[in-house]
């Protein structure tokens, strides 16, 4: 990890453990706990905290947080310190109608999945702590109800069409609750048992929508419009490309192809990596220099996220990290390959499967990826997803 902690991790750091520490220790004194049970509250919570300082640190550091969730860590910690406020106060209220799914969610959509299913564990724990409800039962039910939000609210699709996510976390948290709270109970079973778990439903499902349409519009989507300007083949610098160089044109709309493939397979960002696919040749072909080419990203309006790419990939002595960065550079060296083959010679025979297998195997193209994020896993599919593509390779002749 990064020893070298900027402001904005110090205070990150130290608002999340005093609170997370100091909070459930002062619920336990207005509710006139023991003063053992305060200190149990205490340290656990303590340790919690120390534990998720260090996790959310780590995400930090090695840029696993989500979207530019990095760039807005004050805006993560607005949103743990609300969940954490509500989880405390979630102890003055029947555990059938805790809304934390949608807390849960939220956390996890505003950092990442590890850290909002890491994050929700330790609040719920010191809900269950601080209430009446202290049963296993009721930990279950809550963590397994989250869990599941989490993991469907992830994978929704693109255009954030999130209504079949919601229902799904909506139903399965009212079946674990049905099933973990009502039929344990000694007692007939009557519509009133289940009035509060449908409130319950209803609330977390009005937050989910309300944060999933702020995520959607200010986060997720912010740059949509932008890319689809930018990644347009009829956009003015890829006409200015087109007309410098038809080869290097087509170089690069054929990378672009062959890297939204892939990227979709390897769970990247589609947008950023097809971005970076158009543009990956510009300072080549117009002769920029670095800071030419920071200019032309700032001219153009380029994300944050698509400029610092752009800028790093043209830089020879900048090492290839980022997954997107990857994927384009081995599209690449497969397409102009092919196209350095079909140009000497259109009725070429080539194997495919044999030529792919060769580049990824190529030493010089294992030590400029030495440092990627690309894992086994990645470089199987992007093997499998290469080899698919054999009548694609057809149209570069």
């Amino acid at each position: 990890m990064n020893k070298e902690y900027n402001k904005t991790q110090i205070v990150t750091a130290l608002t999340l453990f005093f609170t997370t520490t100091v909070l459930p220790m002062c619920l336990g004194l207005l509710k006139k706990m023991s003063v053992g049970e305060i200190i149990r509250i205490g340290v656990i919570s303590g340790l919690f905290a120390i534990f998720a300082v260090f996790t959310v640190l780590y995400e930090y550091n090695i840029d696993a947080f989500d979207n530019d969730n990095k760039e807005h860590l004050y805006r993560f910690l607005c949103v743990y310190l609300i969940a954490l406020l509500l989880s405390v106060l979630f102890c003055f209220m029947d555990r059938a109608g805790w809304p934390f799914v949608a807390v849960c969610v939220s956390l996890a959509l505003f950092s990442n999945k590890l850290l909002g299913m890491f994050l929700s564990t330790g609040l719920m724990m010191i809900t269950c702590m601080l209430s009446s409800s202290k049963d296993v039962m009721t930990l279950v039910v809550y963590t397994l109800a989250s869990l599941t939000g989490i993991m469907i609210i992830r994978i929704v699709d693109e255009d954030y069409n999130v209504s079949v996510a919601i229902f799904i976390t909506v139903l399965s948290q009212f079946i674990l609750e049905t099933a973990g709270f009502i039929f344990l109970e000694n007692t007939e079973l009557s519509l009133e048992q289940f009035i509060l778990p449908f409130v319950n439903v209803a609330i977390t499902t009005m937050l989910l929508f309300g944060v999933l349409k702020y995520y959607k519009e200010n986060i997720a989507n912010r740059y949509r419009n932008k890319y689809l300007e930018l990644n347009d083949q009829e956009y003015s610098q890829l006409i200015r490309l087109k007309d410098k160089s038809r080869d290097e044109y087509f170089r690069s709309i054929h990378t672009a192809y062959l890297t939204e493939r892939i990227a979709k397979a390897c769970d990247c960002n589609v947008n950023l990596a097809k971005n970076l696919a158009y543009y990956h040749r510009i300072k080549k072909v117009f002769g920029y220099s670095q800071n030419d080419i920071k200019r032309f990203v700032v001219d153009n309006g380029f994300p944050p996220e698509a400029a610092r790419l752009v800028v790093e990939f043209s830089d020879k002595n900048a090492p290839l990290i980022k997954k997107e960065s990857s994927i384009v550079y081995l599209s690449d060296k497969l397409i102009s390959s092919l196209m350095a083959i079909f140009k000497k010679d259109k009725k070429s025979e080539v194997d495919y499967n044999e030529l792919i297998d060769t580049i990824l195997d190529k030493q010089y193209v294992k030590d400029a990826l030495e440092d990627s994020d690309l894992s086994r896993r990645d470089y199987k599919a992007i093997r499998e997803i290469m080899k698919k593509e054999t009548l694609y390779y057809d149209f570069l002749r």
